[in-house]
């Protein structure tokens, strides 16, 4: 049958393999001791959470049938998926990402180290962890999808959301709290999106007031150095820019480019060209310098990508590579939003 076929696939592309490299297979023992993947962690955007079966869900499931023997964890903040979705809007962004770092630190299958892939807004929680909580967490590849790692300069799209849904509601309740004071103690404490709101207009206030943002991209006077070493001593980072992206504004920010201070707002200014990099104040200068940091694109809008392309763009190219003969996977190619939105 076709599990019988496909079970002989695997050991034809198993014995290929090993011949290509040499291997000399003796018996069962040898075939056993093959080492599991490195495991994969995984953070959802805006509007989604760890284990809606249309999107994260379904995606962890993919990406099991992908990569065989892999352990997958889907971050969820707070106690429940519903939770999940709430905190992607309301709750304090360093309090997400403590709570984030104990969970993950606490799960046996990490302990050796992980890969990891943030998606949209959840590209910088998973980022703001890898530095962190380098003390407890070993990341291993870090790849980021449309991540605002420079924040956005203007307000999150809530038309993607139908006004009906709860996501929808949490959306534009955000947007109303970030456009009547961005900076107040209310909103720029409890709205997620004013945690990484920067105003190229108001880049004093940012940097006094913003809780998060500033501090994880170190652009205060006092450098944290832990920051530094933590995300240099990756193996990878790869950053993902979508290439017709209208929900992080600017699409850029997924490249670390920021809008040169100013009202009105200067130029987008490539990483490369920022004292962030000059000084290095993160270290991806120094993954820059050494090959370590890949900028990527993604032909399309925010977030809309097929399991194919992320297979082969992600998976398998920074990732874990081909694993022998195609039989090996389960292809799919059917296009999904994963996230509606960051």
């Amino acid at each position: 049958g076709t599990m019988t076929r496909a079970a002989f696939a695997v050991i034809i592309a198993l014995v290929c393999v090993a011949a290509a490299r040499g291997v000399e297979l003796r018996g069962g023992d040898d075939v056993g001791a093959k080492p599991a993947p490195v495991p994969l962690v995984m953070w959802h955007g805006m509007g989604d959470n760890c284990c809606d079966p249309g999107t994260m869900g379904r995606l962890k499931r993919f990406v099991e049938s992908a990569v065989p023997g892999i352990y997958v964890h889907n971050v969820m903040v707070g106690g429940n998926p519903a939770a999940d979705i709430m905190h992607g809007y309301f709750g304090n962004v360093n309090d997400q990402v403590a709570e984030a770092c104990d969970r993950l630190a606490a799960i046996p299958e990490l302990q050796n180290g992980f890969n990891a892939i943030g998606f949209s807004q959840g590209s910088l929680f998973i980022r703001a962890a890898t530095q962190r909580c380098a003390d407890r967490l070993k990341v291993k590849t870090l790849v980021t999808m449309g991540g605002p790692h420079q924040g956005v300069a203007s307000l999150p799209g809530c038309d993607v959301f139908s006004p009906a849904t709860d996501a929808g509601a949490f959306c534009r309740a955000a947007e109303a709290a970030i456009e009547a004071a961005a900076y107040s103690p209310f909103t720029r404490s409890s709205v997620v999106q004013a945690q990484y709101f920067k105003d190229p207009r108001a880049r004093t206030r940012y940097l006094q007031l913003n809780p998060f943002l500033p501090d994880v991209n170190n652009e205060r006077e006092v450098k944290n150095e832990t920051y530094k070493s933590a995300l240099s001593s990756l193996e990878r980072l790869v950053l993902v820019r979508f290439t017709e992206d209208t929900v992080v504004e600017p699409r850029d920010s997924a490249w670390f480019s920021t809008y040169e201070p100013g009202n009105p707002p200067g130029p987008l200014v490539p990483l490369r060209e920022q004292a962030m990099y000059a000084e290095d104040w993160l270290g991806l200068r120094a993954l820059d310098e050494s090959g370590r940091l890949v900028l990527a694109e993604c032909p399309g809008q925010h977030m809309w990508f097929t399991d194919a392309w992320l297979k082969e763009n992600v998976l398998d190219k920074y990732m874990y590579g081909r694993i022998g003969d195609e039989y090996m996977y389960e292809s799919s190619s059917s296009e999904v939003k994963i996230s509606s939105s960051r």
